[in-house]
Parts: structure tokens; sequence; C-alpha cells
């Protein structure tokens, strides 16, 4: 019988990878990852974790290093809180250090992104003194219409934008205001290489869900197509569907929102035997 396959994570040369890992013997696994021959590992190796659940997309150590270098314990969080930050998840960091004979309070946002090169990196925001004002309002060299920043700022609104970088390249991101950074947050946008349900969004259903429109998909199940009103929350990032079939608003448990070549890519399936 072939040995069970498990979900892990193996730092090489400096990047920590997701892979899959069968068990040679009772100390020893054979680990496949993306871009690599297949090599063997022991099993308790600093440079090996086992995935922990299946919503997990960093490794622990990964975070550890990432957050260390932004000045954070990871070792002093909350075990909810470490776990929160290994999925992706954004997580709101305060703390106290005394300047000038006083206690000031240091607060910002952080979130492990996915990066080709790294494998990750840590995204930082720190809280603004003072709630961002128009003309301080700029992403990605993109300034902000009155009209944007009034739907963000007083409307609670997501706005999509277009933004570039040195090179020229364009893209879409959303963006919308966090008051708990006192300032604007952006978020990237959905796109044809993003996943719901296990298929891919076209263009089109791409740039009405960016553009605030609850959309209409149909998915392809066993039991037939079932059909969706979709929307997006860039702040959890994740999908909030209504069932046409019943009418009923539910907030399903999805994932997140996978897109191809920004996140974590969809493998094709590989078997491994020793």
């Amino acid at each position: 019988m072939e040995n069970q396959v498990e979900k892990v994570f193996v730092k090489v040369n400096q990047v920590w990878h997701k892979g899959e890992a069968v068990s040679k013997d009772e100390n020893t696994f054979k680990v496949r990852i993306p871009d690599y021959m297949d090599f063997e590992i022991e099993k308790n190796s600093k440079f090996l974790e086992r995935q922990n659940s299946p919503d997990q997309r960093f490794a622990f150590g990964e975070a550890k290093q990432r957050l260390e270098g932004a000045y954070i314990s990871f070792d002093k969080l909350p075990e909810n809180i470490q776990n929160a930050i290994v999925k992706g998840e954004e997580y709101l960091h305060s703390s106290t250090y005394v300047n000038d004979g006083a206690l000031k309070e240091s607060v910002k946002m952080v979130q492990l992104m996915y990066n080709q090169n790294s494998g990750s990196k840590l995204d930082v925001q720190i809280k603004r003194n003072e709630p961002v004002k128009l003309e301080d309002a700029k992403a990605y060299n993109h300034q902000f219409t009155k009209e944007e920043f009034e739907q963000m700022v007083d409307g609670g609104k997501t706005v999509a934008f277009t933004g570039h970088i040195t090179d020229g390249n364009k893209f879409t991101k959303l963006a919308y205001y966090e008051p708990k950074l006192n300032d604007i947050r952006t978020k990237s946008a959905l796109t044809e290489n993003t996943y719901f349900f296990g298929q891919k969004l076209t263009k089109v259903q791409a740039e009405s869900i960016n553009k605030g429109q609850e959309t209409q998909i149909s998915i392809n199940t066993k039991k037939g197509p079932k059909t969706y009103m979709v929307s997006y929350s860039p702040r959890a990032e994740r999908f909030v569907t209504k069932s046409v079939e019943n009418s009923k608003a539910n907030n399903m448990k999805v994932e997140e929102a996978v897109t191809v070549g920004e996140g974590k890519k969809k493998s094709k399936d590989k078997s491994m035997s020793l």
C-alpha cells in the first residue's frame, strides 16, 4: 500500500516552499517541491514543518522570521493570532515604547503575502497620527480623486483604481478607508486567474465584482449547476454569496480568493511513491 502523502513546508536556499512528503522510514521523508528534484530530509529537521491545516499558506518559521524583522515577537503572540498570520490574514499590532520621557504607542497592520522570489514578504502599514487628507490619499502612483476619496472615507465603500510602478506596468487594485489606521488601505483586485469554488472567474465577472457589483455566477457541481449572486470583501479577502435558489443571504466559508501567479498556485496533481 502506498504511503500517505503529507503536506509540508521545507526551507531550501533560504526560501520556504510548500510541498508534499511521504515516509521513507521512521526517521526520513521523501519530499517533492516545485522546481526541484525529489529529495530526502529528516523528519525532525528544523528546515521542515508539517502543514497544520488546509488553509495554512506560510510556515511558522517563515512568519517568525518576517515579523521579527518588523520588531514583532512572533512567539509572544497568542496562538490564534499566530494561526491567522500563517493563513495570510492581516493582524493589527499595538505596542508601546518610551521616547523623550513619555510612553508612546505604535500601531501597524501586518500581513504575510506571497512573493515569487523570496517565498513571502511582510506588508507593513503604520497608523497615521491623524486621518488622511485628500491631498495625501495616494497609492501606487495614483492620486485618488475627490469622488473616490469621499466614497471611501464618507461612504465606507471600496473603489477600484489603476495603479502603476516605475516600469510603467499598469494594474487594477482595490482601495478602502481603514479607520484603525487613519489611512487608505489597498488590496489585490480579482482577475480572470482568481478561483471561485474551484472555477476561474471570467474577465467580465472579475471586473464587475471589483466595481462592487453583485454578480451572478454559475458553478458546475455533481448535482448540476448552482447559481450564486457574488460580491467580494477586500477587507476580509473573502467572497460573500447569496444563493439564487433560496434568495437567502449566506456568508459562505470560502478559504480565500486564490489568484494564480499572485498567491499560492494551484498545482497539478502528482502522485508520489517510494
